[in-house]
C-alpha cells in the first residue's frame, strides 16, 4: 500500500482486559475483528491474541496497521479504531487497565 506523503507505517498493538468470560467473547470476537477493519488510516487490524484468566476474564490483543505522521497520532487512529469496534459494548472491556505499544513497522 503507498502511504500518504508525510506518513510512516506504524503497528500498534493494543492489550485490553474484557469481562464477561471466554465464551462471551469467543462469540462476539469474529465480529469485533470485523469492525476493527475499513477505518481511515487503518491499513490491518487484526486479534492478535487471546489470554484467559479464570472463568470470568479474558486479555485481548489487538494488533493495528495504521498510516500515520507520528507515533502520537497513530496510537490516537488506533485507539480510535478499538473505541468504535467496541461500539455500544465498551462497558465490556475495562479502559482503565489498557496498555498500548507503538512500533514504526518494517
Amino acid at each position: 500500500m503507498a502511504l500518504p506523503p508525510g506518513n510512516i507505517r506504524y503497528l500498534v498493538r493494543i492489550s485490553i482486559p474484557r469481562s464477561g468470560g471466554w465464551r462471551q467473547w469467543e462469540a462476539g470476537s469474529g465480529a469485533f475483528e470485523q469492525r476493527l477493519a475499513g477505518k481511515p488510516a487503518v491499513i490491518a487490524a487484526r486479534v492478535d491474541s487471546q489470554t484467559r484468566r479464570g472463568p470470568d476474564y479474558v486479555r485481548v490483543t489487538v494488533a493495528i496497521d495504521v498510516a500515520a505522521p507520528d507515533v502520537a497520532e497513530a496510537l490516537t487512529t488506533a485507539w480510535r479504531a478499538f473505541r468504535e469496534a467496541a461500539g455500544d459494548d465498551a462497558a465490556g472491556w475495562d479502559m482503565a487497565a489498557a496498555t498500548a505499544d507503538v512500533r514504526p513497522d518494517s
